[in-house]
């Protein structure tokens, strides 16, 4: 199930507010061992090792809905991306990931999805315990107000409001799901790469990011986290194709350029918030977007 945007918190009764988590989110098969299953389908338990035995934390076979987070959603770039056995224990130890679940589906073999919210997150709590890898997300019966400002001032992303009264309908988009967020998510296009150092030396250092605004090309911000080095690879052929000449009437100075490109291709950025000077705070890579859908 997905939620709705909302711009503002509320500390409504009827409503419970718990934190937004930047990571990746899963459905958790917890019977005889642990499966993990990401949005788009895929098994995603063999990229964290550290879950492997959530299904011990559980006293009946049941599934959940979750979130695995790292410290920062660029650490959890850093994890999502590895295939290889010794890249994926290098990156546990280094960026080491959680679980939060936040509310049950299934218990042996019954669907609890018709429950409504709150019942589910009791029952939730009733069924699994906590444990340095994993735990039951908290949550708060409104006071959405405090902890929205609370969330600003740690930099993390949100919150996010759910009607207590509200059932799990999968796959759709539904208006007593909210999410409230500092972080925003928006495409940019990219008009240039900036000359790389040290292990980057070969590829490049950042995204340069820009957006058209009153027909004229604006520079918005460089983004240079949330690639690995096949990525950075994957990234420097695209743009190679599309080496054209400055875009912007200013250019920025801040750093080498390795080239320009034309504008032509967009990549989905999360970032904090928009600066005083026109830049974005904090972005970080996400994804290129293509035509008729995101890759």
């Amino acid at each position: 199930m997905l939620a709705e945007k909302a711009e503002e918190p509320s500390d409504d009764k009827d409503w419970l507010n718990e934190l937004k988590l930047d990571g990746v989110r899963c459905i958790a098969y917890l019977d005889s061992d642990t499966k993990l299953q990401g949005r788009s389908g895929a098994i995603i338990t063999h990229k964290f090792p550290e879950l492997h035995q959530l299904h011990k934390q559980v006293n009946k076979p049941c599934i959940v809905d979750a979130e695995i987070a790292c410290a920062n959603f660029p650490d959890m770039m850093k994890r999502i991306h590895k295939e290889k056995a010794f890249d994926i224990k290098m990156a546990m130890k280094l960026y080491p990931a959680r679980l939060h679940a936040f509310t049950v589906l299934y218990i042996d073999g019954k669907s609890f999805m018709g429950e409504i919210e709150i019942a589910r997150k009791d029952i939730l709590g009733s069924v699994m315990t906590d444990s340095e890898v994993a735990s039951v997300l908290p949550y708060e019966i409104g006071n959405g107000v405090a902890l929205f400002r609370k969330t600003k001032d740690e930099k993390k992303e949100g919150i996010m409001s759910k009607r207590l009264t509200g059932t799990y309908v999968p796959g759709k988009r539904v208006a007593w799901w909210k999410k409230i967020k500092h972080w925003r998510d928006e495409p940019f296009y990219v008009c240039g790469l900036t000359e790389g150092s040290g292990d980057r030396l070969d590829t490049f250092g950042s995204l340069i990011l820009g957006e058209l605004r009153e027909d004229k090309w604006v520079h918005v911000g460089n983004c240079g986290t949330g690639f690995d080095r096949r990525m950075r690879e994957i990234l420097l052929a695209v743009f190679s194709h599309l080496k054209w000449e400055c875009p912007f009437y200013d250019p920025p100075r801040d750093k080498p350029v390795k080239f320009w490109c034309k504008p032509a291709v967009q990549v989905e950025v999360v970032y904090f918030e928009l600066g005083s000077d026109g830049k974005l705070r904090f972005p970080v890579f996400k994804r290129i977007v293509v035509e008729g859908g995101e890759r």
